[in-house]
């Protein structure tokens, strides 16, 4: 299994048992959430409605319910959400402590913090209806004080009346005691008359402030008066005229009078609380995650001991491969990408290897082909100095061409040192690849007359490339003198020109002695020779079909060779056809 399968197959299952874990475990934690805020809901729902409605109550007002709501939250462990009716959020126990606010359940618990008329027991009077009906003179300056007995403020609407006078006397009271002396007061109790002795004298400023504006409020006064003498009239004489009508009536009014002063209604939702800690997972769900832990634990330490124990092997083979040892490697084994890394580094450090060894023998080739020439030059003079050998015109004939050899040795060296860094310049033409041969040909006439080889071109139609005709000229300069040298006298060379579908052909074939199979693979080598003995007779450097494979590849070309022992051998050059090049010159 490759390495990165490997990582693949751990991290699926890392992520396949992470998913599994967290889809169980938020099951089992939602299920067990739901089920204890239904639990929690059932048993304190009917404890945070009265809190809040309470609160509305004794404030008439909802400002500072935020802290109720946070301690109610904290208290029964539920996530508490107000609203008003249009929908607009009050406050959020989660958003107060801090948290996402999370879900509640759909079931809204209305609040309704309005007082509640208290029915007190009394004889009404036997007055005419004219007389129940009468406006009253104004309500007792005394608020708090004992109930009046007047036979019409007597009636149940005048007491309604009374109490809702207090309560929007009380409340305008506390508010006071905030203002001016900075209580945290709210009504002291829940029925009328909603203000504690002690809140009634702890500023007579504010109780005189409290009752001068409720019972200087005629216009409310006299909306409310009429409305509940009406509904005293369906109660007179002690008994209810019109069924439950009076008692539904006189309630009805009640509200409608407090309901002004009173603080709006509101909506309660409840829900779980968004918060989960460790203990909510249970001891089945900390041995899992535990377990999941450990397993991407063995995993990665198993991946990561198999990858580094091939890379410190790669580390180590390269300092030593980067000091000079180049015959260092590396194990190889498997098929994965920790393997494949492997043997390129090996492949790298054979080249490397082979470039080193190719560099010594290209040193020792080259002071191999200076030191024999040197040689006879350095014994050829100083038998001239010491009068050893006479002086003839032969002599420094044969001088002078070993002279010349070691030139064009030295002249091929910097030819072949140019291409190989890429700093032999071409400069390209069109190029007809038949009248080039043709040329080369006519150019090595007598020489193959010399050696009585027989040229022949066989170059029926223009073939064109793009290319240096220089450097052409003397890759096929060097293909045509080893032909001419390795044939045997009486034989042929064949240069051959012919164009297929997207290369130009060019062919040089010789019926001489050819090349051994073994030796074929090192034709292009650097000194390479067949017979060194026969090459330095005639004068070779060993270079030229060297460089000859340099410039045919630097043209985008490519070079082959086959050669039968004795039956002759086949260079074929080939290169990319230029059709723009010969449409130039049609």
């Amino acid at each position: 299994m490759s390495f990165r399968l490997r990582i693949f197959v751990l991290v699926l299952l890392v992520a396949v048992s992470a998913i599994g874990a967290t889809a169980w475990l938020t099951l089992n934690l939602t299920s067990r959430e739901v089920a204890e805020a239904l639990e929690a809901q059932s048993r304190h729902r009917a404890e945070i409605v009265a809190e809040i409605q309470r609160y509305g109550l004794r404030h008439g007002r909802w400002p500072g319910v935020d802290r109720l709501v946070g301690d109610l939250a904290e208290r029964t462990g539920l996530h508490i959400r107000v609203q008003t009716t249009a929908g607009e959020v009050l406050v959020d126990s989660d958003i107060e402590a801090g948290r996402a606010s999370g879900p509640v359940q759909a079931i809204a618990y209305d609040i309704d913090s309005l007082p509640t008329m208290q029915v007190v027991t009394t004889t009404l009077p036997t007055a005419r209806p004219s007389v129940l009906y009468a406006k009253p003179g104004p309500i007792p300056r005394d608020l708090f004080g004992p109930t009046p007995t007047d036979p019409v403020f007597g009636s149940p609407g005048a007491l309604a009346l009374r109490q809702a006078a207090q309560y929007r006397t009380g409340l305008v009271l506390v508010r006071c005691l905030n203002e001016t002396l900075g209580d945290e007061a709210s009504l002291g109790r829940d029925r009328a008359p909603y203000v504690t002795r002690e809140q009634l004298e702890r500023s007579p400023a504010c109780l005189h402030k409290a009752t001068t504006k409720v019972l200087g409020d005629t216009y409310w006064h006299d909306a409310y008066w009429e409305y509940l003498t009406y509904c005293d009239n369906l109660t007179r004489n002690g008994r209810e005229l019109g069924g439950s009508k009076g008692a539904a009536c006189l309630q009805a009014a009640f509200h409608d009078t407090v309901v002004t002063s009173s603080a709006v209604p509101l909506q309660v939702y409840l829900g779980g609380r968004n918060e989960v800690e460790i203990a909510d997972f249970g001891r089945p769900a900390l041995i899992g995650a535990a377990g999941l832990l450990l397993v991407a634990f063995l995993g990665t330490y198993v991946i990561a001991r198999q990858f580094s124990r091939p890379v410190r092997r790669l580390t180590g083979a390269s300092i030593l491969l980067a000091a000079g040892q180049h015959d260092v490697r590396v194990r190889d084994e498997g098929h994965g990408e920790l393997a494949q890394l492997s043997r390129s580094f090996n492949a790298m450090a054979r080249a490397v290897q082979d470039s080193e060894e190719r560099q010594r023998r290209l040193i020792a080739d080259v002071a191999h082909e200076m030191r024999t020439p040197l040689s006879n030059l350095r014994g050829y003079l100083e038998g001239l100095s010491d009068g050893v050998i006479e002086p003839s015109r032969e002599l420094f004939a044969s001088l002078h061409e070993e002279t010349l050899l070691q030139r064009r040795i030295l002249d091929d060296l910097q030819v072949l040192a140019l291409a190989e860094a890429g700093d032999l310049g071409y400069t390209r033409t069109p190029t007809d690849l038949a009248e080039l041969a043709a040329a080369g040909v006519t150019a090595q006439l007598a020489v193959a007359a010399a050696a009585e080889v027989t040229l022949t071109v066989d170059a029926p139609e223009p073939v064109w490339v793009l290319a240096d005709q220089d450097r052409m000229r003397q890759v096929l300069g060097n293909l045509l003198t080893n032909a001419i040298r390795y044939s045997d006298p009486g034989t042929q060379v064949l240069v051959r020109v012919n164009a297929e579908k997207v290369t130009a052909v060019l062919t040089v074939r010789d019926t001489g002695v050819g090349i051994a199979a073994a030796d074929v693979p090192h034709v292009f080598d650097r000194f390479w020779r067949a017979d060194p003995a026969r090459q330095r007779a005639t004068g070779g450097s060993g270079l030229g079909l060297t460089i000859a494979h340099r410039i045919v590849t630097d043209h985008g070309g490519r070079i082959e060779v086959a050669s039968v022992q004795h039956v002759g051998t086949t260079f074929v050059v080939r290169l990319p056809r230029s059709e723009e090049a010969g449409a130039a010159f049609d």
